[in-house]
């Protein structure tokens, strides 16, 4: 009963705050992501906090805004949304778990679309939405730190290895949420103007913070992750490009000449035992999508699909494959990986270039970090990681709208 109560203040109270100015709701829906692993049931149906906070949010600025519906979705990404969106509907069809199915398509598909849709007709969105993003990163990297300081509240098995895992069940989470948010703090700081110092300080402490957090959680593909895109950013960058150079070499030659050499090399050509396990996953997917190409598993059907490939039994089928492009492939068969494909090109398209400047720009490099991640994890297919890219993509969608109509009125 206490706990009832508790999530409907907690969503009257958001509902309220919105209402009155839609930016600070977003600021709170952004920072409130890991508020998934809060849940309840309506008419037995599953739900969780930030599902009911995204869907308060639309409701609010619906009746706010009184939208047109014919306008809703931006120029040019109809297209992606629509194939995506029928692929995940296949893919409930054809899932041996059609309950579960119904739940992530509703997750991790309709409501964080719908939340891109508001949230891309919004004027000048990055500021609360980075802030949030900051604000939420620094909550959870605390509670990180916190475990590492106090010893308690890491969960079995993970407290034999010491990995923290924050509010998350899970080390990894911790990295796949945080490794966006320490790209948007270092560059965001970057950026600043000497007046803006308390930005600067804020976001680059986030950064400082969260990265923290994710050493602590062993995250490895995050830290490779996050480097490789402060990498690029900096290569891309005039001011920035020889000094990224020369730390690069720097760097190179002091692993090259290192005891730790070819432990380094292990872990990033996957050789190491964690690598091992992603090889044999990746191996065994392969197997199983060679037989059912067109629809993959369907959605949250991998598990039970993989099941009379699996020739690797000591290790165990997790949840998805942990590669990107396999993760869609077995969830959202082949057309979602044309979806997902045409998304990356509208991202490309609306993101201007370099240097370290512009909320497009600082989406897009957030966007990269999760798709380097990625490569050995999975980056989307978690209500808190799929609230995050398509409020990412907002941001590039609502600057390129901003775009056209200040065009429009100067023609």
């Amino acid at each position: 009963m206490i706990y009832a109560a508790f999530l409907v203040v907690t969503v009257a109270l958001f509902a309220t705050m919105s209402w009155r100015d839609l930016r600070v709701g977003l600021f709170l829906l952004s920072a409130a992501l890991p508020t998934y692993l809060l849940r309840f049931e309506i008419a037995h149906v599953p739900m969780t906090l930030l599902e009911a906070l995204i869907v308060t949010f639309v409701a609010v600025w619906a009746a706010k805004t009184k939208p047109s519906i014919t306008s809703l979705i931006p120029t040019g990404w109809t297209l992606p949304i629509a194939l995506l969106l029928v692929a995940a509907t296949v893919g409930v069809a054809v899932s041996p778990d059609r309950l579960g199915a119904l739940g992530v398509w509703k997750a991790y598909f309709v409501e964080p679309i719908l939340l891109f849709l508001v949230v891309s007709r919004m004027e000048k969105p990055s500021e609360p939405i980075f802030r949030g993003l900051a604000a939420g990163g620094l909550f959870v990297a605390a509670c990180a730190i916190a475990q590492r300081v106090t010893g308690l509240g890491i969960p079995v098995p993970w407290d034999v290895e010491g990995r923290v895992t924050s509010v998350f069940p899970y080390p990894n989470a911790v990295g796949l949420l945080l490794g966006p948010v320490i790209v948007v703090g270092v560059v965001e700081s970057l950026s600043q103007k000497v007046v803006e110092w308390r930005k600067t300080i804020f976001f680059l402490g986030t950064a400082a913070i969260c990265s923290i957090a994710i050493v602590l959680s062993q995250s490895e593909a995050a830290i490779v992750a996050v480097l490789a895109t402060l990498f690029v950013a900096a290569i891309a960058t005039k001011r920035t490009r020889k000094a990224a150079v020369a730390v690069a070499v720097v760097a190179t030659v002091l692993i090259t000449a290192s005891p730790f050499r070819q432990t380094v090399v292990d872990k990033l050509t996957f050789r190491d035992y964690s690598g091992n396990v992603r090889r044999s996953q990746w191996e065994e997917t392969w197997n199983m999508l060679s037989d059912r190409p067109i629809f993959g598993a369907g959605l949250n059907g991998y598990q039970t699909a993989l099941a009379p490939y699996h020739t690797h039994p000591e290790y165990e089928i997790f949840q998805y494959p942990h590669q990107i492009a396999l993760n869609t492939w077995t969830e959202l068969g082949l057309l979602g990986l044309v979806a997902f494909a045409l998304l990356v090109v509208q991202v490309i398209r609306h993101s201007p270039t370099f240097p370290l400047s512009g909320s497009s720009t600082l989406a897009t490099l957030a966007l990269l970090e999760t798709s380097i991640h990625g490569l050995a994890d999975v980056p989307y297919f978690k209500n808190d990681l799929s609230a995050m890219t398509w409020l990412l993509i907002a941001i590039i969608a609502a600057n390129a709208y901003a775009a056209i109509s200040r065009t429009n009125r100067n023609a």
